[in-house]
This record gives C-alpha cells, sequence and structure tokens, in this order.
C-alpha cells in the first residue's frame, strides 16, 4: 500500500473515492424533515384543540354553578321573574336603571332591551348590585328568609362583545335557533369569551363577534366566541360555545343542559 494512502487512513481525512450527497438525496431527507414536521404540528394542534374542548367544558360547569346558585338564592334565573325588565312578565328591572348603571347598552329604550335580553349577556352573575328597586324583597340577602341577591355569581367578564339580535330572547324576534350574526346589532354586550381564538366576523362592513376591553375601544384582533345561555325562562336553561370553528349551530357546537 502506498505511503499516501496509509497516511490518508490515519489521519481520517476524506479519500478521494468519498463522495457527498446527491441532489434526489437531498430531496428525500428534505420531504422526510418536512413530513416529520407536519405530523408533530398535527400532533400538537389536535393537543391544543383538546385542551381546549375540555377548558370549555370547565368553565361551562362554572357558568352552570353560578346560575344554579342565582337561582337557589332568589328562587329565579337571571332575566326571569323580578329580574326581567319592566313591562316583561313580573319584570322590576326598569330602564332607568339600565342606563344609569350600563352606559354602554345602547342610546334607546328598544336598543337596552335588546342588550338586556342577549344569550351573549351575562352581566346579572359579574355585576355587583342587582337593580332591584330598593326595598324589593329580593334587592339584598335576607338571612331571616334565606332569599335574596347575593352576587356577584361569576367573578369578572371578558370584556364587550358586539352581536346580533338573530338569537335573543325575550323581547326581541328570534330564537336559539337563529343566527347571531343577523338581525340588529348590539353593541358593547357584557360577556365571557371561550378559549377558541378566532377572528371577528365581517358583515356589510359591520364587525361582529369582535371583543374590546372597554366599551368603544378598538377590538381585539383575535378572541374566544362568547358563551350563550340560552332558555332562562323553562327548567333546563342551556350554555353553549360555538366551537372550533367559531360558528353558532353547527356540529361542533358545545353544549351543556344546567340540570
Amino acid at each position: 500500500m502506498p505511503a499516501s494512502s496509509r497516511t490518508d487512513r490515519a489521519s481520517g481525512s476524506p479519500l478521494s473515492g468519498r463522495r457527498g450527497f446527491t441532489l434526489l438525496e437531498l430531496l428525500v431527507i428534505v420531504a422526510i424533515m418536512a413530513a416529520v414536521a407536519f405530523v408533530a404540528g398535527g400532533s400538537y394542534s389536535g393537543v391544543s384543540r383538546q385542551a381546549n374542548d375540555q377548558l370549555v367544558r370547565s368553565e361551562m360547569q362554572e357558568l352552570a354553578t353560578a346560575i344554579r346558585r342565582f337561582r337557589q338564592d332568589t328562587g329565579y334565573y337571571p332575566k326571569t321573574g323580578p329580574f326581567g325588565l319592566v313591562g316583561v312578565g313580573a319584570g322590576k328591572i326598569t330602564d332607568a336603571a339600565i342606563e344609569a348603571q350600563f352606559s354602554h347598552a345602547g342610546a334607546s329604550a328598544a336598543e337596552r332591551a335588546r342588550w338586556f335580553y342577549s344569550p351573549a349577556n351575562l352581566y346579572q352573575l359579574t355585576a355587583e348590585k342587582s337593580l332591584l328597586p330598593a326595598g324589593h324583597q329580593l334587592e339584598e340577602w335576607n338571612k331571616e328568609t334565606g332569599r335574596g341577591w347575593r352576587g356577584p355569581y361569576l367573578r369578572g367578564d371578558d370584556g364587550y362583545v358586539d352581536i346580533r339580535d338573530g338569537i335573543n330572547s325575550g323581547t326581541a324576534a328570534g330564537t336559539s335557533a337563529g343566527n347571531p350574526l343577523a338581525g340588529n346589532d348590539i353593541r358593547d354586550v357584557n360577556g365571557v369569551a371561550d378559549p377558541f381564538e378566532l377572528r371577528a366576523v365581517t358583515v356589510s362592513g359591520v364587525s361582529l363577534l369582535s371583543w374590546s376591553a372597554a366599551a368603544g375601544v378598538t377590538e381585539r384582533e383575535v378572541w374566544g366566541r362568547p358563551y350563550l345561555v340560552f332558555d332562562l325562562n323553562t327548567a333546563h336553561p342551556w350554555i353553549v360555545s360555538m366551537g372550533p370553528d367559531g360558528v353558532y349551530n353547527t356540529s361542533d357546537d358545545i353544549k351543556l343542559t344546567i340540570e
């Protein structure tokens, strides 16, 4: 064996006969790496969605508990009986009280009524006051009768969401089978967002299902959809999240009936 060959092997330097990767081999490696990245990304996405789904169900249970406590204390579900607006059933809460406490609720009585009865509006669970007239038997907690309002029942909300009244119950047209993007605009509803972050929806130039930290403030670009509560005037109200697609009344909606 020539001395030069022995030197090359001993030093570990490349031999003249050794070659690098061909273009085809490089392409194969890149394809494999892309496939691994795709699988890893898909797995992460699946885990993330599952985590959000579990969080939604946990949050909905908290919301259901708050609604049950409201009824246990007062004998009524939120926005029903005396906790409805004056002129609707036995409602005792006045338009003037809403206007004074929630200046963002609308410029007219009709707008404020739509705001009040939006299924996304959870103000009666998060408010510091009942808004019942002074002296009403349920205005505050009475230890002797074991009845009365002693909220807030839910700590805080996520801000203000813009929606429409196509799914309103109460004085406004629409049902739970309706469309939250149809009907009259309702601005700055006090709501709670689910964890599925999605962009606002623009309909006829109007941004809907968009959130702000304070009434009238520029919207947040990405935020969850508001939880909706339906059929409070029945024995079994129910809560819904619009799910991962952010569209109401589709197959991925997550629902919870309050027993």
